[in-house]
């Protein structure tokens, strides 16, 4: 069967056939997935995945519901971490909401309302004035919210955030990084669907590497 046409089968059939096909697919370096050509140093006990991400992008969006359904069955050697991307101004307030959230401890609880706002309610949450209110009627205090947004503290993790996205050369949102040596996207894969399956292929992949088994 041809390649495009297997993918299409796979996504038209779901996302739980596509979690038991994961360990028999195989990437395509080049084309599902590009090398890290300065990977940073590695825990051997661990693997990361990093998903680089934007509020106001519709595919991160669409992809979030797929990326918690692999959060319920992540294996149990893989640590995951979600990691703003922000390639210009626009994302500034999104980026810095992000941080703001982590920091006051309500990101689990308001990391998919968030999402919800800007693409179901049509809410502009790039606008820092409405943002602040979005947060309010969430239940975030005013004055520990609007400090933060303002503070060295979180433009500093916004800076980082920026070094990080030029330093994997990430070129669009979603984005995953696996193991630090692997990066794949909804658009090099074709798809949210397909870069969860491309990334569950990659960690086993980097697994096998690192029990020094050749990649196949």
């Amino acid at each position: 069967m041809q390649r495009g046409r297997r993918r299409l089968l796979l996504a038209a059939a779901g996302w739980p056939l596509l979690a038991r096909s994961a360990g028999k697919f195989e990437p395509f370096e080049g084309v599902d997935y590009r090398v890290i050509a300065e990977p940073p140093a590695l825990d051997p006990g661990r693997i990361e995945v990093i998903e680089f991400f934007y509020y106001g992008c519709r595919w991160c969006y669409e992809a979030q519901s797929y990326v918690d359904e692999w959060l319920r069955r992540k294996p149990a050697d893989v640590d995951f971490r979600y990691q703003p991307a922000i390639r210009n101004t626009r994302w500034l307030a999104l980026t810095k909401a992000f941080f703001v959230l982590q920091a006051l401890g309500e990101l689990p609880r308001l990391h998919v309302p968030l999402y919800r706002a800007y693409h179901r309610d049509n809410i502009n949450v790039e606008d820092e004035v409405v943002l602040t209110g979005w947060a309010l009627k969430q239940g975030i205090e005013l004055k520990p919210f609007e400090q933060l947004l303002a503070s060295d503290e979180i433009m500093s993790k916004v800076q980082r955030a920026r070094e990080a996205t030029y330093a994997y050369q990430i070129e669009s949102t979603p984005s995953m990084v696996v193991d630090g040596r692997y990066l794949t996207s909804s658009g090099m894969a074709g798809g949210v669907i397909q870069m969860m399956e491309v990334t569950e292929a990659l960690v086993a992949q980097a697994r096998g590497e690192r029990r020094g088994r050749p990649k196949s």
